[in-house]
């Protein structure tokens, strides 16, 4: 796996002794006291890497991928952990909410939306689903 753009990778992160970690949790807490996130965080090396059974002789056989900063995406993963806690623990994530929450999937959701069916047609009443295909919405650069 190769290095973020600031040359530090997850598994050196992972090997950092308390003192270096104790000096990480003062710079992400300075970052959020100063409402800052660096700009060296927000750079991104983009390399191409081939897709398999392509020739490598076409240019779209090949995928574009970005390297983030291992800091910057460490960071990111700290807010939006705390951020989901707080939303949760106040209530404004509803329970009906299954998209990008931990231990929520689309065979749970699909089963809760059976038995919302199912309890439609016991009780005799209307009951209507809107779904909406946005796979590829947002597929061009």
């Amino acid at each position: 796996m190769a290095p973020s753009p600031d040359d530090i990778s997850n598994k050196t992160i992972k090997c950092f002794s308390a003192p270096l970690l104790d000096l990480l949790v003062a710079i992400f807490n300075a970052c959020l006291k100063n409402c800052h996130f660096p700009d060296a965080w927000k750079e991104a090396s983009i390399m191409s890497i081939s897709k398999p059974r392509k020739s490598r002789d076409l240019f779209f056989s090949y995928r574009p991928i970005s390297l983030l900063s291992s800091l910057g995406k460490l960071f990111e993963k700290i807010l939006q952990s705390r951020l989901s806690d707080h939303l949760l623990g106040k209530g404004f994530i509803i329970n009906e909410q299954f998209g990008f929450r931990p231990n929520y999937s689309c065979p749970q959701q699909a089963l809760q939306l059976v038995e919302h069916i199912s309890e439609g047609f016991k009780h005799k009443r209307k009951t209507v689903a809107v779904f909406f295909d946005v796979a590829k919405a947002f597929d061009k650069i």
